[in-house]
């Protein structure tokens, strides 16, 4: 059993998210936790508000992909920060398909220590799993 954790990389115009854990849903709730805590410190705050969408995806990339483009909406369009994460696959819906709920705070409830993430990079950003553990790579644009 690995423990699960994450670590951003700054490059020029961006970051790379690196994010492992035992499981699927582990290392994807990990990516997401990279990307906030690249640009917020939480501190105390409290989840006032979530959002929950369901995904049906063809790959375990474009499920990286599209969580991490919902977090970067709310975070942009939404102006709410995710501070918890929930993802579940298959449970009481078909196979490959996914639950995500995003607990959330309004952008004005944390302190911004970095630069906003605009967008994730399909090129680049991978999704699978490696010698029994889960592993995401994604290119972040600031």
């Amino acid at each position: 059993m690995v423990s699960s954790g994450y670590r951003a990389i700054p490059r020029a115009a961006g970051l790379v998210v690196e994010a492992w854990g035992d499981s699927r849903e582990e290392c994807l709730a990990e990516a997401v936790r990279a990307v906030v805590d690249s640009f917020a410190e939480i501190g105390d705050a409290v989840p006032d508000g979530s959002v929950e969408f369901a995904l049906a995806v063809r790959d375990d990339d474009a499920l990286l992909l599209t969580v991490l483009d919902e977090v970067i909406d709310q975070i942009q369009v939404e102006e709410r920060v995710p501070v918890d994460v929930s993802i579940d696959e298959g449970t009481g819906i078909a196979m490959g398909e996914f639950e995500i709920r995003l607990a959330t705070v309004p952008l004005e409830a944390v302190r911004e220590v970095g630069a906003l993430p605009e967008a994730v990079q399909p090129a680049g950003s991978w999704f699978r799993r490696e010698s029994g553990v889960w592993r995401a790579h994604a290119l972040i644009e600031v």
